[in-house]
C-alpha cells in the first residue's frame, strides 16, 4: 500500500479535484457518449464544498479526494475518486 494521508480540502484544491475526476470518469462517459471536457469539471466546481471535502495525498503529492456529507443520522459519501494509476493500490479499503 502506498504512503498516504488526508487534510482538509481548501478552495484552492478545486481544480487538481476537478482533474482527477475528469480522468476517472472519462471512459465510461465517452462510453455512454456523454464525455463533455468543460461540463465534467465545470459540474464539480458548481458545487464543491471545501468544509465536508478531504484531499487523498500520497508521498505529499495530490492523489484524490473524499467527501462526506452530513445528513441527519449519517453521513452520505459524495465524492471518492483517486488518480489513475493508484487505483488497485489498497488507499481505498
Amino acid at each position: 500500500m502506498a504512503d498516504w494521508s488526508l487534510r482538509a480540502a481548501s478552495a484552492s484544491d478545486v481544480e487538481a479535484i476537478a482533474e482527477v475526476l475528469a480522468q476517472v470518469l472519462r471512459a465510461d462517459l465517452e462510453r455512454l457518449g456523454r464525455y463533455d471536457e468543460h461540463r465534467v469539471r465545470q459540474r464539480l466546481r458548481d458545487r464543491f464544498d471545501p468544509a465536508h471535502t478531504w484531499v487523498i495525498e500520497v508521498g505529499g503529492a495530490f492523489a484524490g479526494c473524499v467527501a462526506l456529507r452530513p445528513a441527519e443520522e449519517a453521513h452520505w459519501l459524495e465524492h471518492f475518486y483517486l488518480a489513475p494509476h493508484l487505483q488497485g493500490s489498497g488507499i481505498g479499503t
